[in-house]
């Protein structure tokens, strides 16, 4: 999935959104991927390379399967962001060597560029999404 991919799917919810009546909610809308990580994007393919043999078969996924440097999937994940994508779960294809490179290497990055938290402002998955909280249907008025 590019940027316009990823740009066409978003106007689709929205477009849905609005025709269930309700475009002024807050949506949030994912992207979903497994992740292979390694230092150069030759050495992340001999990683995927090593994971099809000890499968005996090509690694294969619901998802869209990343192979490549964090460098490369932070400016991924930037692209799709732009395009209107609001969140992301991302997938160690392999525990706990990718997940230590989302943590370590991925995560720092996009830091670096401005576009990942570097302290939490909220107690709640709800909050770090910037979702209000919900009335209470059992609560009198």
């Amino acid at each position: 999935m590019d940027a316009d991919h990823a740009r066409s799917i978003v106007a689709e919810v929205r477009d849905e959104q609005d025709r269930a009546g309700r475009g002024g909610e807050t949506v949030q809308v994912f992207a979903d991927l497994d992740v292979l990580l390694a230092g150069t994007t030759e050495a992340a393919a001999a990683r995927r390379a090593r994971l099809d043999e000890r499968l005996d078969k090509p690694y294969r996924s619901d998802a869209r399967i990343f192979t490549g440097t964090p460098a490369d999937l932070a400016d991924l994940l930037l692209d799709w962001q732009d395009a209107g994508i609001t969140g992301y779960r991302l997938r160690p294809a392999v525990l706990p060597d990718d997940l230590r490179a989302i943590t370590r290497e991925l995560a720092p990055e996009l830091a670096a560029r401005g576009r990942f938290r570097t302290d939490y402002t909220a107690t709640t998955l709800r909050g770090h999404l910037g979702l209000a909280r919900p009335a209470n249907r059992y609560a009198t008025a």
